[in-house]
């Protein structure tokens, strides 16, 4: 025989045997494709995810500034080196009220973070893309309205767009996640991109940054993430020197602006004031015209009055004139002969008025005499009485003084006067001696003077009288005849005048009527002038006030606003620039770590699959090679080396186990990062994906498929090639027969029947092939059970952390404690929702605590304002024993979680750490319960106790009844929004539905596994029965020939499957179990705790879908049984 025959025959073997060969080369094909296929779908996920983030530029780091960017800043960071790209770009978020909807703004940028445009195309001018979420909601050609009122900032400078296109945005490749905000009810439902020229912001929002030294890095990769720490601490550094001058940017620009405003405003109170001293002079104007008009009004009524009572009295006084005049022309004609009676008499009179006037002239010169001589004698008298006083040298000259007068009287008395003798006697007989006898005779004389003045005065006053009768008589009469001549004159002048009043009268009627016109008119014309000077004024008055309503609330307004913002920019501090990186962006971190569970799965269950494999290659091999004995030992006979014979089986388990390989890497590689990465895809928004072949993971797959057949097959050979020709000539002598354990059991043994016995005999007797079909059988239950485990544990934590755990449904947080005012408003406006039911505020603070070995992790320090209420609202128990643990002063109460990854317990001392690298260290009371995140949950006694600090409730958990919609959560959370206070209002449905998302794409991923392994099973089962059914070909065509039915000859094999499925499946379940439990802790986040039970129903699934590919394969095998040709069989050996 040529040695090319062996290789014909090696071929022969192929074609002879596919069975056998396909359930290797299956085998192989399953175990190489699930292996690369879920270990290239992690790597495959941030290969595409990279490549879509440096198609689009997605920028390495966003730079966020407390008082924003300028062109300087921008200049200022091109100048460094290291960074590619910087990209200023403008940022508003805007809550559209009609619509109830928060959209926030971008400014379209021409390098970094470039949108893929899903419909449409990106704007110009006038037109705006938006995010494919708003596609339920607008069409391209659609009018995009913003109210001005919504944008209060005033950042754009139109408010209609045309919708020109629908885009995705490499910052967003979460589906569900759009961000936060602190505008309307703290989410962002869409974002939108318009032209730069749009903005009217002082400052831009936000600097894109893009490096250069991690432009060919993969995106999370640890040589990503460690050169972006250090580009991070280089841009800080290079960010330092911008703070004050940034800051100083800010100031010089914006007090040049409140410089103009303060203008402005000063201009506008000028014009106010102007305007109001205008009205205010228009009023005093008014109110004076409305006075001269009262008082022009009243002095017409008056005039007009006056004139109509004088016209009156006038006509009064002319009829009672005329009456007057009548009677005194009767009386004056009476009076007339009066007077002509008297005129008789007074002649009479006036002769006796001469005589008696003759006389009183005699009398009067006489008393004029009388009185000049009665002037002397007083001279006399005076001169008489200083005789006895004055010396004597001075007597003589009184004497001739004396003597002197005396003459003076002589000549001064009457010439028929008696005295004149008795004088002159008194001269001759005056000397000193005779002086003072003469005094008394001097004055005798003035006594006869003074009665003789008296004398002649009476007779002059009685003289006087007679004549002043006799005057008086005449006068009267004169003068009643005067008065009747006047009476005469007066009666014809009253008549005069009476008829002169009469056509006065006559002319002052004329005259009132036409100044009572006239006057009238003017009033009126005074009138219409007023009323138009007063509608005037009102109008004014009205404007004025309009405008003030409207100006001045706007001005004082404007004056608040300008001393606010005069006192933040004196407030204002230096820049704080805040370097966000990608792993803020929605989706990226989860999409890394999902990428990473599926990664973390691929280490465990490819394992698994190739053990299994490498069993069914074993046994598959070891029965092809058990069956060639006699072969083998003909070609040794031959001459045939021990190469040349290996060469057939290797060339054997080689093809199976290459070509299954090459299928494997064909299929695995594209079908499972296909499924998954699709599965995905309804999570995130990177729609291309790659599905490159890795040399690391084909050389592995091939290499240990390789080890798993090649490698089988040696150890299969190396006992029948080292054996002598003759040896494997001979048919392989049958084990000797002993008894197996279960005869030792007598009364158990006894009871069983022959069939039965048979069954036991058979299963001990091929151990190996027992073992190996219970293993096979309890590895692929064990992978489905860890399947629907996985899927128990991911599926729990929505309703066990949401429900069962966390009793309140909302979380509302505020800048700091908020005042008790601020706090009773909130209080006031949630007690208006009607599903309302009670609340608790709580302070919570972030630390870290580390350890050696174990990773950092952030811990929230919750500590509850009321300690009694907090069971209401979170559970604490064991998740094994279920005891339900109470917050007390004797420590905190932590997760398990954040127990397991630092090996703590009851009793012992949590270390946290803050921001200052402070630590402090707590207490544990209890561990309890919690999937979602770390904490420690503390009382105000123990927090203030441990950080020597009081709390700050800065959080609030709310309770409502019953579920709410959608909506009606935004709608809750827009109302709390609007106090100042609140920075964000969340719902725990809203965690709950991203976590929902989540784990329900991961089960696409468990039922892959399932899929996977319940294949892996039909295989492993199908190829053990299948040998099981070539080694006991004769012993079943003896039975068969021996009378068995084809029933009967099944069912002798069926009940050793069927003890063997019970077994493994029971071992499975154990193997399950376990392994479930380790691939929990491998696929488990730090911050993620998954439910380590499995649902009762998941074990009968395990067994179920086990136990259906046993029956599938007992049907094959039944197919195959009756087709056995039983003479071919019994002649095998021959």
């Amino acid at each position: 025989m040529k040695k090319t025959a062996l290789l014909k025959s090696s071929i022969r073997e192929i074609k002879q045997s596919p069975a056998r060969f396909f359930s290797i080369l299956g085998i192989i094909f399953l175990g190489v494709a699930f292996f690369v296929g879920i270990g290239a779908t992690g790597p495959d996920m941030i290969q595409s995810a990279d490549d879509y983030y440096k198609k689009q530029q997605l920028s390495d780091v966003a730079i966020y500034s407390s008082l924003g960017f300028s062109k300087e800043d921008q200049t200022y960071l091109e100048n460094q080196k290291n960074l590619e790209t910087i990209a200023p770009q403008y940022v508003t978020d805007i809550q559209l009220a009609d619509k109830n909807e928060v959209v926030r703004f971008y400014s379209l940028t021409d390098t970094l973070n470039q949108p893929i445009v899903d419909s449409g195309k990106l704007p110009k001018n006038d037109e705006i893309v938006l995010d494919i979420r708003a596609k339920e909601h607008y069409k391209i050609g659609d009018i995009f309205k913003i109210q001005e009122s919504d944008d209060s900032e005033k950042n754009l400078k139109k408010y209609e767009f045309k919708v020109v296109g629908f885009v995705t945005s490499p910052e967003f490749i979460d589906n569900a996640k759009r961000g936060n905000t602190n505008v309307g009810n703290g989410a962002i439902d869409y974002f939108a991109l318009l032209p730069e020229a749009i903005f009217q912001m002082d400052a831009y929002a936000r600097m894109l940054v893009s490096f250069k030294n991690v432009r060919s890095t993969t995106a999370y990769s640890e040589t990503y993430e460690a050169q972006m720490d250090k580009n991070q601490d280089r841009l800080d550094q290079w960010l330092e020197p911008r703070k004050e001058a940034r800051l100083s940017e800010i100031k010089e620009t914006a007090n040049r602006e409140l410089a103009k405003n303060r203008k402005k405003i000063q201009e506008g109170e000028e014009q106010l004031a102007k305007a109001e001293k205008e009205l205010k002079q228009a009023k005093e104007k008014l109110d004076q015209g409305q006075r001269e008009l009262a008082v022009a009004r009243q002095t017409y009524n008056d005039k007009i009055a006056a004139a109509k009572a004088e016209i009156q009295l006038r006509e009064q006084q002319i009829a009672e004139g005329e009456r007057e005049v009548a009677t005194n022309e009767r009386t004056l004609t009476d009076a007339q002969r009066e007077v002509d009676r008297q005129a008789g008499s007074l002649d009479a009179y006036e002769t006796q008025l001469s005589q008696l006037e003759t006389q009183r002239q005699q009398l009067e010169a006489t008393l004029y005499q009388l009185q000049t001589a009665q002037q002397t004698f007083r001279e006399i008298e005076t001169l008489t009485a200083q005789v006895n006083t004055v010396p004597e040298e001075e007597l003589v000259q009184v004497l001739n003084d004396i003597k002197m007068n005396l003459q003076l009287l002589l000549t001064q008395l009457p010439a028929e006067n008696d005295w004149k003798s008795t004088i002159q006697q008194i001269l001759d007989e005056l000397s000193p001696e005779t002086l003072i006898t003469l005094v008394q005779d001097i004055q005798g004389i003035g006594g006869m003077i003074d009665a003789q003045i008296a004398t002649i005065e009476d007779n002059l006053a009685q003289m006087s009288t007679g004549m002043n009768d006799i005057t008086q008589g005449q006068a009267q009469i004169q003068a009643g005849q005067r008065q009747l001549d006047d009476g005469k004159q007066q009666i014809e002048q009253a008549k005069q005048q009476l008829d002169e009043g009469k056509r006065q009268l006559a002319e002052g009627k004329q005259t009132l009527a036409i100044e009572e016109e006239r006057g009238a008119n003017q009033l009126q014309a005074a009138e219409k002038e007023w009323q138009t000077g007063k509608q005037q004024y009102e109008d004014g008055l009205a404007e004025f006030t309009k405008q003030k309503e409207t100006e001045l609330p706007k001005l004082r307004e404007a004056i608040a606003k300008l001393a606010k913002e005069q006192k933040r920019i004196d407030e204002l501090k230096p820049a704080a620039f805040t370097v966000v990186d990608r792993e803020s962006n929605p989706g990226y971190a989860e999409y890394e770590q999902n990428a990473n569970r599926i990664s973390s799965i691929a280490t465990v269950f490819p394992t698994i699959f190739f053990l299994i494999a490498a069993l069914v290659s074993l046994t598959t091999m070891g029965r092809m090679i058990e069956e060639k004995r006699v072969e083998i030992g003909t070609l040794k006979a031959l001459g045939y080396k021990n190469g040349e014979i290996s060469q057939k089986f290797l060339l054997y388990s080689l093809s199976a186990g290459l070509l299954g390989s090459l299928l494997g890497l064909a299929v695995g590689f594209y079908l499972f990062p296909t499924i998954i990465i699709s599965a995905y895809g309804q999570l995130y928004n990177i729609k291309e994906f790659v599905t490159p072949w890795y040399v690391g993971y084909s050389s592995i797959g091939i290499v240990v498929a390789l080890v798993c057949t090649v490698g089988i097959s040696l150890v299969a050979l190396r006992v029948d090639l080292f054996s002598s020709p003759a040896a494997l000539l001979r048919p392989k002598a049958p084990k000797a027969g002993k008894r197996i354990l279960l005869e030792y059991f007598t009364p158990l043994w006894k009871r069983m029947s022959f069939i039965q016995k048979v069954t036991m005999r058979n299963l001990f007797r091929y151990k190996s092939r027992m073992f190996m079909t219970i293993f096979g059988i309890a590895g692929c239950t064990a992978m489905i059970l860890t399947g629907f485990g996985l899927r128990d544990s991911i599926s729990d934590v929505v309703p066990i952390q949401f429900s069962k755990i966390w009793h309140y449904q909302g979380i509302v947080s505020f800048k700091e404690q908020p005042t008790k005012a601020a706090y009773q408003t909130y209080l006031d406006e949630l007690a208006k929702f009607d599903d309302y039911q009670t609340h608790l505020a709580i302070g919570s603070e972030t630390f870290t605590t580390e350890q050696k070995g174990t990773a950092s992790q952030d811990v929230t320090v919750y500590v509850p304002e009321n300690v009694t209420e907090l069971p209401d609202f979170v559970l604490f128990n064991d998740r094994q024993t279920k005891e339900v643990s109470y917050l007390t002063d004797e420590g905190a109460i932590i997760n398990e979680k954040l127990a397991g990854l630092f090996h703590l317990s009851v009793g012992e001392t949590l270390t946290l750490k803050n921001a200052d690298n402070q630590t402090f260290d707590v207490k544990i009371s209890a561990i309890v319960e919690n999937y979602v995140g770390h904490f420690a949950y503390l009382t105000p006694q123990t927090f203030k106790k441990v950080f020597d600090k009081e709390p700050i409730y800065n959080t609030d958990l709310v309770v409502f009844k019953g579920d709410r919609t959608k909506a009606q959560e935004k709608q809750i959370a827009e109302k709390l929004m609007a106090q100042d206070e609140i920075i964000n209002v969340s719902f725990l449905s809203d965690s709950s539905t991203a976590l929902d998302e989540t784990t329900g794409t991961l089960t696409i991923v468990v039922w892959v596994l399932i899929i996977s392994a319940g294949l892996l099973a039909f295989i492993v089962l199908y190829n053990l029965n299948n040998i099981n059914i070539s080694e006991r070909i004769r012993e079943l065509s003896t039975i068969k020939v021996l009378g068995f039915y084809d029933k009967e000859v099944t069912m002798y094999i069926y009940r050793e499957n069927i003890f063997l499925t019970f077994f493994g499946v029971l071992v499975g379940l154990a193997m399950g179990i376990l392994l479930h439990s380790y691939v929990l802790q491998t696929v488990e986040m730090d911050m993620l705790m998954f439910s380590p039970t499995i649902h009762p129903v998941s074990y009968v699934y395990a067994s179920c879908i086990t136990i259906f590919f046993t029956l599938v394969v007992g049907i094959v095998m039944y197919l195959k049984l009756k087709k056995v040709d039983m003479i071919e069989a019994l002649k095998s050996n021959e």
